[in-house]
């Protein structure tokens, strides 16, 4: 019985938990659709059983569905991810599997109303509760269990245009959000089948060559580059909800293969606030401000008000540094506010004074520190 429906006058529903499988309120004033039915058609203990017992089914029924449409998330993606393979290609092959990988993880963390991408509702129609005889209409409050909403903080989809289409090229959006910025960024992944053929019918010919040359990758990296079989662009979400274009370019600092950058570029966007802490993710940084407080103005940062600011404060002194000091005192500050931030309470409920990093001013000097 559904005690907090309980009136001080007396009332008490007789609803059992159908109430709370609706998510409505009954009171003496204003009593629920079960409540207002017995009243009016007489309904029998054995029908009230059967209805609760009815309802639970089709609640249980309803969760399935949000089950298997999260779970097809995750299997869509992988899908989506996998056709971008090809036969002979065996390190782009291992490229894209390490992609499925950070897809894979990002998924796994799981959705809730600050982190999801993409959501979906399921109801589930009980007005077909064979208690009721012929001519008797379920009230509107018991004829639907209330929507169940399955949620993801990743998704992939086909983002392919006309003209795209035409030249053999696909285009695979993927969306998600920092895991504490709550910011929504997109990876549109190009891939061009032709193209991957054709290296891919040379490969051993050229791996060969490249082997006389041991001290670095550069003839299969130029023919991967050359060939361009796949590319990918950066967008973060602006305050209205549209795309901003952010110029993220490894150019191969990852591996030789772009998938392996694609990969990389998963987890360091998931953890965007640490990321932009790295001297050379000067793109990333600009604007992380602005984008992270709009992310919190929209319900979505999990981040507090006190550590937003105390992670833009890093920023200034991260971009101070890289003009001011050498490489390798810029990175032990970079290493400094990581250790920091890594406490999830560092910041949380309190502003924090200035980072002293007094100790790294004798390693600075007049000239601009060398981006890597």
């Amino acid at each position: 019985m559904n005690e907090d429906n309980n009136e001080a006058g007396g009332w008490v529903c007789e609803s059992g938990d159908v109430c709370d499988l609706f998510q409505v309120r009954c009171e003496s004033d204003n009593k629920c659709c079960w409540c207002t039915m017995k009243e009016e058609q007489s309904l029998s203990p054995q029908v009230q059983q059967g209805y609760e017992e009815y309802l639970a089914e089709k609640k249980a029924k309803q969760e399935a569905e949000a089950d298997a449409t999260n779970n097809a998330y995750l299997a869509d993606g992988i899908a989506r991810l996998n056709e971008m393979k090809q036969s002979g290609l065996d390190a782009h092959n291992k490229s894209i599997d390490l992609c499925i990988a950070a897809f894979t993880d990002i998924f796994n963390m799981g959705a809730d109303d600050q982190s999801m991408v993409r959501e979906d509702g399921h109801t589930a129609d009980v007005s077909d509760f064979p208690g009721f005889s012929e001519g008797q209409q379920v009230r509107p409050c018991c004829n639907k269990l209330p929507s169940m909403w399955t949620m993801t903080n990743i998704w992939a989809y086909d983002d392919t245009g006309e003209y795209d289409r035409a030249r053999n090229k696909k285009t695979l959006s993927i969306e998600f959000r920092g895991k504490e910025s709550g910011i929504k960024y997109k990876i549109s992944i190009s891939y061009k089948h032709q193209r991957a053929f054709k290296l891919a019918r040379s490969i051993d010919v050229i791996v060969q060559a490249n082997s006389l040359y041991p001290i670095s990758d550069s003839v299969l990296r130029g023919f991967v580059e050359a060939s361009d079989f796949l590319s990918f662009q950066v967008h973060r979400e602006d305050a209205d909800g549209g795309w901003d274009y952010l110029c993220i370019d490894p150019s191969g600092d990852f591996g030789v293969w772009p998938g392996d950058d694609v990969a990389t570029l998963f987890m360091c966007l998931y953890d965007d606030l640490n990321t932009a802490l790295d001297p050379a993710m000067y793109t990333l940084r600009h604007g992380m401000q602005d984008a992270s407080k709009i992310a919190f103005l929209n319900g979505n940062s999990k981040s507090s008000i006190h550590r937003l600011a105390a992670y833009e404060a890093a920023f200034e002194r991260v971009a101070e540094a890289t003009k001011k000091m050498k490489r390798e005192a810029a990175l032990s500050l970079t290493s400094k506010l990581k250790s920091d931030f890594s406490d999830p309470e560092y910041a949380r409920d309190s502003p924090r004074a200035g980072i002293d990093y007094e100790m790294l001013q004798d390693e600075a000097w007049e000239a601009d520190w060398n981006d890597y």
